[in-house]
């Protein structure tokens, strides 16, 4: 796959993803992503989104400010 931004190749990587919701602070480590060997532009499958935005439904209202959670393990 290349990227769209500059039509490098994507690479398989694990990266850390971060998200603010209200008041909280979501860091999700080891995501599998695609990122650009070229401008490092990174890029989240449809599944893993779904995987993410789950995550992020359930600690959005169980936590007040900041949570650290490994992707491969927690359930959505």
């Amino acid at each position: 796959m290349n990227c769209f931004r500059c039509t490098g190749y994507m690479e398989p990587m694990k990266k850390t993803h971060t998200v603010t919701l209200k008041e909280c602070v979501i860091i999700v480590k080891q995501v599998p992503a695609l990122v650009c060997n070229q401008c490092g532009e990174t890029y989240f499958t449809d599944e893993v989104m779904q995987k993410l935005d789950g995550i992020f439904d359930k600690l959005e209202n169980l936590i007040k400010e900041v949570a650290i959670v490994e992707y491969l393990d927690t359930a959505a």
